[in-house]
């Protein structure tokens, strides 16, 4: 996705500004928009689009063909001769045509399929330095509970190993989507690489080493890969990692896929398509638009049709034409579109930073210790292979109230008074808000995404990139009844003297 500003703002800021402005959407755990625009597959919302869409690509391109067609109308009109030149023009028009639709068709195909590659390729790469860091997250050493209900936790010095290779995952991450895109390529020249640093992506020392490192500055995620590789190696080394020669292959593989994957996609922006199979395709459009108006008025079409015919004929084939050139250029990395639709850079960033993270805070803390398996003391942990039936979960549950009605009976008639009692059912009623404005945020999150937004993140959701709201969905409906039934309950609990304003 360019970076574009009008110039009367570029103007008005500094370089360093621009940069700050990448990197600010480059540190965010959690994306903004999605990786495409998202859309309503009703034909009716189809319709009412504008912005994105080829006809917004390509209405100028039609008006000037039925400019020109408006001209060859007044021509054949003021010489009607003329058209006796022409006699068997329609059939030859024709045949190219046909030639042309069968070409443009496969044209667009391939285009597609370059787009697709591009795209499997940006989650194939997070994929794979996903599964780099569940290998170090399952690998890295933990402390043992002296509490036997206690769980094991990484070692101080294995945790730090942990956030020092996730910080490289997102460094090489963001270097090697700037060598893919101009949009993010200022962040490759001196002054932002000094920025990575000032903002907290790299060191010094490893700023000083990158830049007077022998590579190339579009090849410096390869040095952090590296990096990530070697620290691997040593930390295993080092005993902050459990492993034997295993551990040092499954690293080995895991940095080979991530390299893979990353030169795969400089070559596919590189070989994209040749420059034969484009020029063949232009001149066959153009002769199919430009030829249309001699063809139609030469045979006597008349001038409302001709023109209508023009139009139509430009929004379909020059627009599908236009639509393969975005499909070649995923990354909006050329100036022949607007680019309204291209694949954000930002939010696979955005999501690659979530996942460095995401493993080891999922395995922060163990549920069995390693001394309850080595004693097969592992009873509380087995359970029901079809569950428990309903019957027994409502017996576990009333067990549960009853225990808990002991205890608050027994509470009050020590020492809890009126105004105590009142401040706990408040206080339940404000977990339970809470629980229930979790559960519309997630029901509401859109398929696909890794996180939920207002909850991993307080950024709002797009308006616009969001289609699909679960508003009418089943269960949400009931559990809003069920939230409005708790809320006239503890409207009825509390006294009117305390009774607190309620949403």
């Amino acid at each position: 996705m360019a970076f574009e500003l009008p110039e009367s703002v570029i103007e008005t800021i500094s370089t360093q500004d621009l940069i700050d402005n990448i990197l600010d959407e480059c540190l965010r755990m959690s994306a903004r928009r999605p990786i495409m625009r998202q859309f309503d597959p009703a034909s009716k919302s189809i319709w009412k689009q504008w912005k994105g869409t080829v006809v917004a690509e390509t209405w100028q391109s039609g008006l000037r063909h039925v400019i020109w067609a408006m001209g060859v109308y007044l021509v054949f009109k003021q010489h009607p001769t003329i058209s006796k030149g022409f006699v068997g023009f329609n059939r030859i028009w024709g045949e190219v045509l046909a030639v042309t639709t069968f070409t443009l068709t496969f044209f667009v195909n391939e285009s597609y399929s370059c787009w697709r590659t591009c795209l499997n390729i940006c989650y194939t790469l997070q994929a794979r330095m996903n599964d780099f860091s569940i290998a170090m997250a399952g690998c890295a050493k933990r402390t043992e509970p002296t509490d036997p209900e206690g769980t094991s936790t990484f070692t101080p010095a294995s945790r730090k190993t942990l956030l020092v290779l996730s910080r490289y995952i997102r460094l090489f991450n963001i270097l090697c989507y700037a060598s893919f895109t101009r949009s993010h390529r200022p962040l490759l020249t001196r002054q932002g690489m000094r920025r990575l640093v000032a903002r907290g992506l790299m060191t010094e020392k490893e700023q000083t080493i990158l830049t007077n490192s022998n590579i190339a500055a579009t090849s410096r995620h390869n040095a952090v890969l590296m990096w990530m590789f070697r620290t691997a190696l040593d930390a295993r080394k080092a005993g902050h990692f459990d492993g034997e020669t295993g551990f040092e292959h499954n690293v080995l593989v895991r940095i080979q896929e991530i390299r893979g994957q990353g030169n795969y996609m400089e070559c596919i922006l590189k070989g994209r398509m040749p420059f034969a199979y484009a020029h063949i395709v232009q001149v066959l459009v153009d002769a199919v638009l430009w030829s249309y108006p001699v063809m139609a008025f030469s045979s006597g079409m008349s001038f409302q049709l001709g023109v209508l015919g023009t139009f139509v004929l430009t929004m379909c084939y020059q627009g599908l034409f236009d639509l393969s050139k975005r499909f070649l250029d995923p990354f909006h990395n050329e100036s022949f579109n607007k680019g309204n639709d291209p694949i954000v850079i930002d939010t696979l960033i955005a999501e690659t930073n979530a996942g460095s993270l995401r493993w080891m805070y999922g395995l922060e803390e163990m549920p069995i210790p390693f001394k309850k398996l080595q004693d097969g003391d592992l009873d509380e942990f087995i359970l029901p292979n079809d569950g428990f039936t309903i019957e027994e979960a409502a017996l576990e549950e009333e067990k549960q109230e009853e225990a808990l009605a002991k205890e608050t009976a027994a509470a009050t008639a020590s020492s809890v008074t009126v105004t105590d009692a009142e401040a706990q059912v408040e206080e339940d009623f404000v977990d339970y808000e809470e629980e229930f404005e979790e559960t519309m945020a997630i029901l509401n999150t859109p398929p696909g995404y890794d996180f939920v937004p207002g909850l991993d993140d307080d950024a709002e959701l797009n308006n616009d990139a969001v289609i699909g709201m679960m508003e009418d969905d089943q269960y949400l409906e009931i559990a809003t009844e069920e939230y409005e039934e708790a809320r006239d309950e503890f409207r009825d609990t509390l006294s009117p003297d305390t009774l607190l304003p309620l949403p």
